[in-house]
């Protein structure tokens, strides 16, 4: 996959805040239950869709993951500045110079709210959320909706395959989210007439 490795991080660090891995409940029931949206790569399922399937503006050619992770950075940079996050920064110790990443979950969702709430200065926003700050709302609501979808979807189980173009998926394992949720699976049709619900109508 040729995303930038900028663009990963955050939305790695973007799935972790929205479904963290969760050891004490792997230690209460089964290892199974201690995977999180980033250990099912459910960050590329996102950026996957934000670059093949949404587009803002016609006729442009630009990577909607890039831009919305640079949104998502400029949104951890104001709640640094006005001191919004719970627990300090340590500027030097910052990986990769990516504050949203060196946040903790809980004040990266912090600084997603002050997305939703449009309480940046659009003239800071990355193209094209500069040309029309009204498509802040819509992509916020999208990747939040695409983290649930993604992480209990078939993704995970899709494997090598899951880059691949929707109709060259296949499905290589049973998927881990399946699994801790107790789903079964989709049930297979059958084209044989398997009877009538009634034995007899009454009009």
């Amino acid at each position: 996959m040729g995303t930038d490795p900028f663009t990963k991080t955050v939305f790695e660090a973007f799935v972790e805040a929205m479904i963290p891995t969760t050891p004490p409940l792997a230690q209460k029931l089964f290892n199974v239950q201690y995977f999180g949206a980033s250990e099912l790569l459910i960050h590329e399922y996102i950026i996957w869709t934000l670059d093949h399937s949404i587009s803002l503006l016609k006729n442009t050619n630009y990577s909607l993951s890039r831009q919305t992770a640079e949104l998502l950075e400029l949104a951890a940079h104001q709640l640094a500045l006005n001191s919004g996050n719970i627990q300090t920064l340590t500027f030097y110790k910052i990986p990769s110079n990516i504050i949203f990443s060196a946040l903790t979950p809980e004040d990266r969702l912090r600084s997603v709210t002050l997305l939703e709430q449009l309480t940046i200065n659009p003239a800071f926003l990355p193209y094209p959320f500069n040309q029309n700050p009204r498509f802040v709302l819509p992509v916020i609501d999208v990747i939040n909706r695409l983290a649930m979808f993604g992480f209990y979807s078939e993704w995970s189980g899709y494997g090598t395959t899951r880059l691949n173009p929707p109709n060259n998926r296949n499905l290589e394992t049973f998927p881990i989210s399946w699994i801790q949720v107790k789903y079964p699976g989709p049930s297979k049709g059958y084209h044989a007439l398997r009877g009538y619900l009634v034995d007899r109508f009454i009009e």
